[in-house]
């Protein structure tokens, strides 16, 4: 008997403009299309919207002309990202860029296609992995 494959397209979100996560998105890849600016909130580890293994992809498909794209903690959470950045221009290795910080990011102008964030959770912390072109793409604040 032959083997069957079910779902095994990815679940995919088109970004078009700010927009708050929640606990059914683990799992989802998200493909950023608009030029300016916005910010995505993340689920809360506070409230129990994201629990350990919520996790998600953002990939960049439109390049940010005006403004920055910015992923930010959930409600009520406190310096939960920790991000590390993987820059493909210079840096051979990856440069960790926060353990503890509220806000990622990633600067108009300097973006490319295909630039990426890995989100997973650990159910205390979200960790955040940067993989872009340009080495001044990803800042935390």
């Amino acid at each position: 008997m032959g083997r069957v494959f079910f779902n095994t397209r990815k679940n995919t979100q088109s970004l078009t403009g700010a927009y708050q996560m929640l606990a059914s998105d683990s799992g989802t890849t998200f493909f950023s299309n608009q030029a300016a600016g916005y910010i995505v909130l993340l689920p809360s580890i506070s409230a129990g919207d994201a629990l350990d293994g919520w996790n998600c992809r953002i990939v960049i498909e439109t390049n940010v002309t005006s403004g920055n794209f910015q992923i930010t903690e959930g409600a009520g959470d406190a310096n939960v990202l920790v991000v590390q950045t993987n820059e493909q221009q210079n840096n051979a290795v990856p440069a960790a860029l926060s353990a503890g910080c509220t806000n990622v990011l990633l600067a108009s102008g300097v973006d490319v296609e295909g630039d990426s964030f890995d989100i997973v959770c650990s159910g205390s912390k979200m960790y955040i992995n940067a993989n872009v072109a340009a080495d001044v793409a990803v800042t935390v604040t």
